[in-house]
């Protein structure tokens, strides 16, 4: 009874039904593949992505090396919508991700003036460096020149800005505090380009229900309640999240806001099968946080 009234939910959304933006996040660094740094950028635009209602569909990390940058940006160009990149974009020489971004749309890099001119007014760069440092430092304002380039200064008091080429790939820095403080303000700016509103109605919907009963108890229930799913929307997702030690495990419901009453009736049965309780999205980070 329930997948038919879903499915009419779903045949009644239809017909106002617009295609999500996809994204994907490009983690650029030979630091974070061996090991050195940790990367939190991309789970910062996990959320990121969520919160404005953005189809995360993939994260990819690999090293400072061009012909994998070229080969990665245009295979990401061409499945998704929103694309962003994280790191390699200092001054040493193994910095090269606008010059490999830039190869990926055949495009070439020169000094862009407007962001020099940025580096020297707030940084103060030739009271500090030498003529071979300051020549490295302004390296960074070298950046990918062409008609679909734009470089969004997001932040005042920063030079640095998301070089956005075609309005689909975004190059940002890989410094986590630069990463997000330069996306949260870009949000007024994405929701603009991509027609994001707070009306929007696919934003997405996730509840949480905490049970006792153990993954392989649980198995067979959320098999089942998956392939209803997949008849309403291919956006519904159906997880599980072992908590080993806390005695518990967690049902993620994701779905769209446009099948929210669908999307409740799910936490209903899951309630009802799995002997639980609902939990806050707060409640299971700081479960999954502590693991």
């Amino acid at each position: 009874m329930l997948s038919k009234w879903g499915a009419l939910i779903s045949r009644a959304s239809y017909s106002t039904k617009m295609p999500l933006v996809k994204a994907a996040c490009l983690i650029i660094g030979d630091e974070v593949l061996n090991g050195k740094i940790t990367d939190t950028n991309s789970r910062f635009f996990a959320k990121y992505c969520y919160g404005l209602g953005i189809q995360l569909r993939e994260i990819v990390t690999i090293g400072d090396q061009k012909d994998q940058i070229c080969a990665t940006i245009t295979r990401l160009s061409a499945e998704n919508d929103f694309i962003v990149t994280s790191g390699g974009i200092g001054s040493t020489h193994d910095d090269i991700t606008y010059e490999s971004v830039a190869a990926a749309f055949g495009l070439h890099c020169s000094l862009d003036l407007e962001c020099q001119g940025r580096m020297t007014r707030i940084s103060k760069p030739e009271q500090r460096y030498d003529p071979e440092a300051l020549k490295a430092f302004y390296r960074m304002a070298t950046l990918p020149k062409g008609a679909e380039v734009r470089n969004h200064y997001v932040v005042d008091e920063l030079w640095v800005p998301i070089v956005s080429i075609s309005q689909k790939v975004h190059i940002l820095p890989g410094i986590p505090q630069l990463f997000e403080r330069l996306l949260t303000a870009f949000v007024p700016t994405l929701k603009q380009a991509y027609h994001i509103t707070e009306q929007d109605p696919h934003l997405y919907e996730r509840y949480f229900v905490k049970t006792k009963k153990s993954e392989s108890e649980i198995a067979a229930f959320l098999r089942q309640l998956q392939a209803r799913c997949v008849e309403i929307s291919s956006e519904i997702k159906i997880g599980s999240y072992p908590h080993y030690g806390l005695g518990f495990n967690t049902v993620s419901i994701l779905g769209l806001s446009e099948h929210s009453i669908f999307l409740k009736e799910l936490v209903k049965e899951t309630l009802r099968e799995l002997d639980g309780s609902t939990i806050t999205a707060e409640m299971e980070e700081k479960y999954s946080d502590n693991r």
